[in-house]
């Protein structure tokens, strides 16, 4: 074999020195991390939990920016509480909601049902809340305009009307409500209902929920009296619901999702104790053999230790930096158990694979020469892979990534030093063939004087009668994978099963991946079951039909005097209004529409005030046109600036609205987004269209795109470390195909199990990356170095060194993550259904695919092939070699024929 192993041979000397370090000096490796863990657990008294819904939402997208502009341009009024809900500039404005739904599964379009309907509307506006000794009602807090709290269309069309209920005509989306004076005029009641059932004349038959808003001031001083209104406001609408015999209420706040993603984080606790305990039990009974000496419970019970040790550094740490805690950080513990469980498996295997008769300092040595590249490699790209994910827009995601990758550092940092410490102090104990519970010196198995004793007491191995003796004392797993496991599925027939199993189970990923959907919705963020889940569930579902109203923003300084530029500008209003996802010109809001219609009817009465001109234009636009009630609402759409000379007013900015409907889909919303901002892109004139929903709509925008241009950043990023770290370049391809493989498996499988690709769950695949290079480069490379020719016999090399510790680390896995698929949170469980079909397709990798398909392309790989040797003593020296990647390393005198029972022990 051609000689790629230069880097693997200076880190394994290099980590055979080091093991050899601990193992002379193990109380200062045991102590000092001990020390390192309580100085850095103290920064957990800086510890801050972020709820706020928008660490689920892009940061630095362009809804952000067009957001930023229309807030700085049309801020209008809203210290004074004086503004329109459907011109709002944040996605979660101060407000209560409710949606209500008929409890017999009827239309709430019916007399009794707004009889309770219009109680509770009065028991909200008239309930008291009293805060700093003020004493103040729904009146003293509501959003205004003209003067009036701005209300719900569909309760001002039925409030005082009831009586005559029969004869009332609803409409759908406009219907015509009457006004004080005698008139009617027409209000748009779509946002209002939901499941509407209409005749063929647009009149309303029938409707599954109606949704009503109460929005809230908005000023600086209006908060704190905003918040404890909401609080009142839930607790008003639970007590109306064990009142009311016909409606189902749901309800929500401008507070309530983001305390239910602080709850959340919480949840989580009482499942990651249950996790913690669970992996010890395993990680100790995985550490016990028959053999009381060989046995290593407490290794085991101190490799979860070591676990724990690096949550703990890390969430001191990123804590006394001032990085708060999320609810997606409530993921982190759970994945660094199941990986730092995994690593110990990792250590322990490469310990039992050496002989007993060697010194514990000559173990610890090659023990870590052979298993920290290996633990190296994995924690890596498993660092990178955090990396790459803490570039994501999403600040909570990016949070959790940056505490996760800090935490990989630390599971590196505890397993090199206060695990490796243990296991030295361990070996120390299995040197002087002590008890593993005891710590009492025992006979050894041959020499036990009973069956109680050989049952409960003896272990290790006799220093004085070993001549001539072929001790097994192999653990029984690997001992099932050399001489079951591994001939049983070289066998031609059974190669051929896996290789039909194998395209079955491409073929089910890739149909997977044409079944896969896109977006992530609020409820999705909400615990399950809760008021607030119901309430963005039942807006999901009923509330389709119509959409938000998005501000057309015309950023330039136009002659809106000029009647050819207000032309261009209603040219440019019909092409939104012609979109597929645009109500139409009847529900438009546009002021130079109106103003051009008012300007006509100005020159028909008035001739000489309607002059051409700027100075006539903005006379008639700020004195009569802005001043009628019915305009007074496009007092929110013009940004005025005044000239502090001349005093002279001129429109800086103005905008128009557009009525959006049939975002039946996530894929519909972003659809309508890109298809408005492309009108906008076309116009000659400088125009950007904006509502806070764009954020949300944003996150969901070209994310499969996305997704694959980042895992090619990401699989780029593994080769490369597989090249430097892996001895030969074939391992790196084969690894790199296993991990395509898998990824592209998880996602197709995701779409099955009813996993949405969103920004969370696409961190989630990017990870899985560093999790399946595990599984696939120990095979391969076992495979590559195997000393033997024939590709089934180095097929069973590799799975006898390599099957358990795999069957452990995913089993580990699995176990840590379990836990997670209870949680009453759906972030919580696709993290769940991602590392577990991570782990599952691992294994099956590791120990079934992999080792099959290498057997076809063995003869074309290379192999490292025993040299004949005419003494033992070079016999003993090249054999033991084997486990060291070819370290040089002499045998102590007197250890020859040591070596050849370790050799009779190590390769059965």
């Amino acid at each position: 074999m051609a000689n790629y192993d230069c880097m693997d041979r200076s880190f394994s000397r290099g980590f055979y020195k080091y093991g050899k370090l601990i193992a002379r000096h193990p109380l200062v490796f045991l102590i000092s991390p001990i020390l390192i863990m309580i100085l850095l657990s103290v920064g957990l008294s800086q510890f801050s939990l972020n709820g706020n819904v928008e660490l689920f939402l892009p940061e630095d997208c362009e809804a952000r920016l067009d957001g930023a502009f229309t807030t700085d341009h049309f801020l209008i009024g809203t210290e004074g509480g004086d503004f329109l809900p459907n011109r709002e500039l944040e996605l979660f404005n101060r407000r209560g909601r409710l949606i209500l739904t008929a409890l017999d599964g009827k239309s709430a379009l019916r007399q009794d049902f707004l009889v309770d309907l219009l109680r509770l509307d009065q028991e909200i506006r008239s309930f008291e809340v009293t805060l700093n000794y003020t004493v103040f009602t729904h009146e003293d807090v509501c959003q205004r305009f003209m003067g009036q709290c701005v209300d719900n269309e569909i309760l001002k069309f039925y409030r005082g009307r009831l009586h005559e209920f029969e004869n009332l005509t609803l409409t759908y989306p406009l219907s015509e409500i009457p006004t004080d004076f005698g008139l009617t005029i027409p209000a748009f009641i779509g946002p209002n209902l939901g499941g509407v059932k209409l005749n063929n004349a647009s009149v309303v038959q029938g409707v599954q929920a109606i949704r009503l808003f109460y929005s809230l001031g908005t000023g600086p001083d209006e908060d704190d009296f905003a918040d404890a209104w909401e609080r009142e406001f839930l607790q008003v609408v639970d007590d109306f619901q064990n009142e009311t015999s016909t409606m189902r209420i749901m309800r929500s706040t401008s507070m309530t999702l983001s305390a239910e993603v602080n709850e959340a984080a919480f949840t989580v606790l009482p499942r990651f104790v249950a996790t913690f305990c669970i992996l010890v039990l395993f990680a100790v009974c995985s550490c016990i053999m028959r053999d009381w000496v060989l046995s290593k419970p407490w290794l085991g019970f101190i490799g979860v230790i070591s676990a724990a040790f690096s949550i703990l550094s890390a969430l001191g740490m990123l804590s006394l930096v001032g990085l708060e805690y999320n609810n997606i950080v409530s993921l982190m513990p759970f994945l660094i158990l199941g990986v730092g469980v995994d690593n110990m498996f990792v250590m322990v295997a490469a310990w039992r694979q050496l002989s007993l008769y060697l010194s514990v300092e000559e173990r610890m040595g090659r023990t870590f020469s052979e298993a920290a590249v290996s633990i190296t490699i994995t924690n890596v790209t498993t660092v990178l892979a955090f990396i790459i994910g803490a570039s994501s827009s999403l600040p909570g995601v990016r949070t959790f990534c940056i505490y996760a990758g800090v935490a990989m550092f630390f599971v590196y940092f505890y397993q090199m030093t206060f695990f490796g410490a243990a296991m030295a102090l361990i070996g120390q104990r299995e040197a002087q063939n002590l008890h593993c519970y005891t710590c009492k010196k025992v006979l050894p198995r041959e020499e036990s004087p009973n069956k109680f004793y050989l049952l409960f007491c003896s272990g290790g191995i006799s220093r004085t009668k070993h001549k001539g003796h072929t001790i097994d004392l192999e653990h029984r797993i690997m001992k099932f994978f050399h001489l079951y496991y591994a001939p049983f599925i070289t066998r031609s027939w059974v190669k051929g099963v896996v290789l039909v199993c194998y395209v079955l189970y491409l073929g089910g990923a890739i149909y997977g991946c044409t079944q896969i959907k896109e977006g992530l919705t609020l409820k999705n963020l909400a615990l399950d079951d809760s008021p607030t889940f119901h309430y963005y569930d039942l807006e999901d579902t009923k509330f389709r039909e119509v959409g938000p109203a998005v501000s057309v923003i015309l950023k330039d300084e136009l002659a809106y005097w000029d009647p050819a530029v207000r032309g261009q500008i209603e040219n440019l209003t019909q092409k939104f209004e012609k979109s597929y996802y645009a109500f139409g010109k009847e529900i438009t809001q546009s002021w130079v529409r109106d103003f051009s219609r008012y300007w006509g009817a100005i020159e028909l009465v008035w001739p000489d005030k309607a002059k051409p001109g700027k100075e006539a234009f903005m006379e008639v636009l700020t004195q009569d046109f802005l001043m009628d009630p019915r305009y007074q609402m496009y007092q929110l759409d013009i940004d005025f600036i005044q000239d502090n000379e001349t005093g002279e007013r001129t429109i800086r900015t103005s905008r128009f609205l557009v009525q959006t409907r049939n975002l039946l889909t996530y894929v519909d919303e972003s659809k309508m987004m890109l298809g408005m901002r492309k009108i906008a892109e076309e116009s000659a004139l400088d125009v950007i269209v904006y509502h806070p929903a764009f954020v949300l709509y944003e996150s969901q925008v070209g994310i499969i795109p996305n997704l694959l241009q980042t895992l090619g950043i990401a699989l780029a990023c593994m080769f490369l470390v597989a090249v430097i770290m892996i001895p030969h370049p074939v391992c790196a391809v084969w690894v790199t195909l296993c991990v395509i493989s898998i990824d592209a498996a998880v996602m197709g499988y995701m779409a099955l199990w009813d996993v949405n690709v969103d920004p969370i769950s696409m961190v989630n695949i990017i990870l899985c990356i560093g999790f399946s290079v595990d599984f696939s480069a120990h095979v391969t490379y076992a495979f590559v170095v195997a000393p033997k020719e024939d590709p089934n016999s180095r097929a069973g090399y590799a799975l006898h060194a390599l099957g358990m510790a795999i069957l452990q680390g995913a089993l580990s896995s699995i176990i840590a993550i379990s836990a997670l698929s209870t949680a009453p949170v759906y972030i919580f469980r696709i993290f769940f259904k991602t590392l577990f079909l991570v782990m599952v397709f691992g294994a099956l990798h590791g120990l079934v695919f992999l080792p099959v398909i290498l057997t076809f392309m063995g003869r074309c790989m290379p192999h490292r092939a025993p040299k004949e040797e005419k003494d033992k003593d070079a016999v003993a020296k090249q054999q033991t070699s084997k486990l060291l990647h070819n370290i040089p390393l002499k045998p102590r005198p007197g250890e020859q024929d040591k070596m050849v029972i370790d050799l009779h022990i190590t390769t059965v």
